[in-house]
C-alpha cells in the first residue's frame, strides 16, 4: 500500500556491492538513511535508533542473511528487505521463510527496487 510518509532506513551494504548506494534515490525516497558496512556497526545502530525499514545488500555474500536474521530475531515485526543477485535466486525462498522480503535484481534495477520499497508501509 502506498503512503506519503517517508521512512527511516538502515541500509546494510557490502563493501564490494554491485549496487550504487550513493544513488540520490535513497535520500529522495526516504526520510533518514543510515548506511553501514560492518555487522557490529549495523547492530549498534539498530539497537540505538528507530528504523521503519532495514535494507540488506546480500548481492555479494548471500551468507550475510545471518545478520538480517539476527535483526529479525531481536525485533520480529521489523520490515526487512534483502537485495539478492540473480545468481542467488535459490536463496529467495529461504529469505521468505525467515519472514523477510527479497528483491532479485541487477544493478540497473536498484533505483526501481528502492522506489518499490519506499511505497511499502511497515506499519501495516
Amino acid at each position: 500500500m502506498s503512503t506519503d510518509k517517508k521512512w527511516n532506513v538502515l541500509f546494510i551494504e557490502d563493501v564490494r556491492s554491485m549496487f550504487d548506494s550513493d544513488t540520490k534515490m535513497l535520500n529522495q525516497l526516504f526520510n533518514k538513511v543510515d548506511k553501514v558496512q560492518e555487522k557490529e556497526e549495523a547492530l549498534k545502530l539498530f539497537d540505538t535508533n528507530q528504523y521503519d525499514i532495514i535494507i540488506g545488500d546480500i548481492s555479494v555474500e548471500p551468507e550475510s542473511v545471518g545478520l538480517l536474521k539476527q535483526i529479525k530475531d531481536k525485533k520480529p515485526k521489523q520490515a526487512i528487505f534483502a537485495l539478492v543477485s540473480p545468481k542467488d535466486t535459490d536463496k529467495l525462498f529461504g529469505i521468505a521463510d525467515l519472514g523477510m522480503n527479497a528483491f532479485e535484481l541487477t544493478p540497473e534495477q536498484f533505483d526501481q527496487a528502492l522506489e518499490q520499497i519506499s511505497m511499502f508501509n511497515p506499519c501495516e
